[in-house]
């Protein structure tokens, strides 16, 4: 069918003039809170809500009604509801025992033929446990469960059309997770988010499985992926032990934020693996422990560097925790790694990068007279930047070396004093350099550029 392009000077109809039904399936995919809103208008509209197909009980209804006031409406709602299908149900409501009310609506909201399903039961005091057969339906695929867990038996085959799964705040140990990958077959997106007992996450076998987020979960020790397909991972919480079982050339966007322990960090074996494996990362994001598993040292009597090269590296992020031993020195030497980086962050904790030894005798030689260029870089960003020594150092390393450099981001520390005659532009003395310096205080950083992670993508 042809588009007929908009004229301004044509008049549209208004929607009083439109059919009923026309007013309702344009209603019918508002959020339920729209809807009754919309209600209260005009009396045509009084009963829009019952044609809704976005089931949308979440904290924006639920924060101002009673527990009692919540639950009356959603058995109204379903009670009275006309429609034939809906798209998705969110709940956010205090299930104490009442299980059998929450499989209610559930079912309720299953047999409309629901593709998402979201129960946030966070203010009950004892988990609900969800069997399957309630939700092993072909239409759902998107799960997520706060504070419910999920009773899947091993060999089960259920949630086999599950595409997207959550779980928060529950407790996901290996078992969980062996049936989730050996039962939802069609899966693509896994997330453990605040989860106990999980100790290992094995990510094996799984043809099609793209994205693996594990957030906050206290007792992780290990995480084994032999996934091909896998193209995001993310993992925010305290140090373990990652294996890679095969090659990940589809792995574009990896966050480890890994807490930094007391000392100095060696990588393991295992670790040196890992990083042949991050040779197609296209997105990163680490920690400081990170890099100082990388850095050359003494082992043996002998000075050893660590081999490897992020050939397609575009983006990177760094975040330097306030007792790292990192320099300029190692972020140069990393960088020089990535020779197709277009981005680059740096967050730096307070009183990170600490003049030592090290820095005097060897980093800052090598950061003043490397000749490395970085041809694709195009932004860099600091946070909790100071005019100590080693952050001037590197921000001009970056003026100087990266030659098409548009942008120096540069957003000032919380608790340091900046003299009223600094003017970023000192950082240009003696090098030649198009890039635009810009300066943020840090509650006033405005700055759209940020890393791909924080920006919820």
């Amino acid at each position: 069918m042809a588009l007929v392009p908009f004229s301004p000077n044509k008049k549209t109809k208004p929607i009083s003039d439109m059919p009923e039904d026309v007013i309702e399936k344009i209603f019918s995919f508002l959020p339920f809170k729209k809807l009754c809103s919309l209600c209260i208008v005009s009396k045509r509209f009084r009963n829009s809500w019952k044609f809704c197909r976005d089931l949308s009980f979440d904290s924006d209804v639920a924060k101002n009604l009673s527990r009692d006031e919540y639950r009356n409406m959603v058995d109204n709602f379903f009670n009275n509801h006309s429609s034939i299908c809906a798209d998705r149900l969110k709940l956010q409501y205090d299930a104490s025992d009442e299980g059998n009310l929450i499989s209610f609506w559930v079912g309720k909201a299953i047999r409309l033929g629901i593709k998402e399903l979201e129960l946030n039961l966070t203010q009950t005091h004892e988990k609900l446990s969800l069997n399957y057969d309630l939700v092993d339906v072909e239409t759902l695929k998107t799960l997520k469960l706060v504070n419910c867990e999920l009773h899947l038996p091993l060999n089960s085959n259920g949630l086999r059309h599950l595409r997207e799964m959550t779980l928060q705040n529950v407790m996901a140990p290996p078992m969980v997770t062996d049936s989730i990958f050996r039962n939802c077959v069609s899966l693509r997106v896994l997330r453990l988010v605040r989860c106990s007992l999980v100790y290992s996450v094995r990510a094996i076998g799984k043809l099609g499985f793209e994205v693996l987020v594990v957030k906050d979960c206290c007792d992780v020790h290990s995480i084994e992926i032999d996934s091909p397909c896998l193209r995001r991972f993310h993992y925010h919480g305290k140090i373990m032990e990652l294996r890679f079982g095969c090659e990940m050339q589809c792995l574009s966007d990896v966050v480890l934020d890994v807490a930094h322990p007391r000392g100095f960090h060696r990588l393991s074996p295992s670790h040196r693996q890992m990083v042949e494996r991050l040779a197609f990362v296209q997105i990163f994001t680490v920690t400081t422990i990170f890099l100082e598993g990388l850095c050359a040292r003494f082992e043996k009597n002998e000075y050893k560097k660590m081999e490897f090269l992020l050939r397609r590296l575009k983006e990177f992020h760094l975040v330097v925790a306030p007792e790292s031993f990192l320099n300029p020195s190692d972020v140069a030497i990393f960088i020089k790694k990535c020779p197709s980086i277009e981005k680059l962050f740096i967050d730096l904790g307070r009183d990170a990068f600490a003049t030592s030894l090290y820095w005097d005798n060897y980093g800052k030689s090598y950061v003043t007279a490397c000749q490395a260029t970085f041809p694709f870089l195009k932004y860099v960003k600091i946070k909790g930047f100071t005019m100590r020594e080693l952050p001037m150092h590197m921000a001009r390393f970056f003026l100087k070396n990266a030659i098409n450099l548009n942008r120096l981001i540069l957003v000032k520390a919380r608790i340091h004093y900046f003299s009223t005659n600094y003017s970023p532009e000192n950082l240009r003395w003696g090098i030649i350099s198009n890039a635009k310096i810009e300066m943020y205080n840090y509650r006033a950083d405005k700055n759209t550029i940020m890393p791909q992670h924080l920006r919820g993508v």
